[in-house]
């Protein structure tokens, strides 16, 4: 514990930009409130929060804790000041295998489902389940691997609205499965500013 907390602390940050990673540790992930380091050499994956983020440390550590190391999410490891550690996990993202061509099935959809469903019957409410948040293991396993916001209230619409477009347009034959990352950036963008009829 001492020595992650070391390791953390080396890790320096001006808002949400990292200006300075310590040579144990590569950065695998940006988001919102963190930015996520894989320690090298390990399967240990450490969330460092950013500067009046870092009580969502707490927040998360807590509901990783109560999914109890289920195979739907990463092991959970440990939590401290402003960051959390958990399962390093091999795979791409929903929105990597729509810019790579990889087939999102049914089956996948019905984890993600299965996995949302597991966290509510726990009492959370599964929120900002999104692209870049599934992850598609190379064993062919799916994984929900941010779970910070869980433990809002409010009704979070976008794992509906994903699946309804999956189920509208994705698995039309016509549609490419391999989609550019501009236009998926474009349609997040018309998403988020109510323009699509979904």
């Amino acid at each position: 514990m001492e020595k992650m907390k070391d390791l953390v602390e080396k890790v320096q940050f001006e808002g949400d930009q990292v200006t300075c990673i310590p040579q144990e540790l590569q950065m695998i992930g940006q988001g919102r409130s963190a930015s996520v380091f894989r320690m090298k050499g390990t399967d240990i994956a450490i969330k460092i929060f950013y500067p009046g983020f870092e009580h969502l440390a707490h927040i998360e550590g807590d509901v990783y804790q109560k999914l109890n190391n289920h195979e739907f999410f990463p092991a959970f490891f440990e939590k401290g000041e402003g960051y959390i550690t958990m399962q390093y996990v091999e795979g791409i993202t929903f929105y990597d295998c729509l810019v790579n061509g990889v087939a999102i099935t049914d089956e996948m959809v019905q984890r993600v489902d299965e996995a949302l469903e597991f966290a509510c019957n726990l009492g959370f409410n599964p929120s900002d389940t999104h692209l870049k948040n599934i992850l598609l293991t190379t064993d062919g396993q799916v994984k929900v691997i941010d779970v910070v916001r869980f433990t809002q209230e409010f009704d979070c619409p976008h794992w509906r609205d994903l699946k309804k477009a999956y189920e509208t347009f994705y698995q039309r034959r016509y549609v490419p499965k391999k989609i550019p990352a501009f236009f998926i950036e474009f349609i997040i963008k018309l998403y988020r500013r109510r323009l699509l009829p979904i």
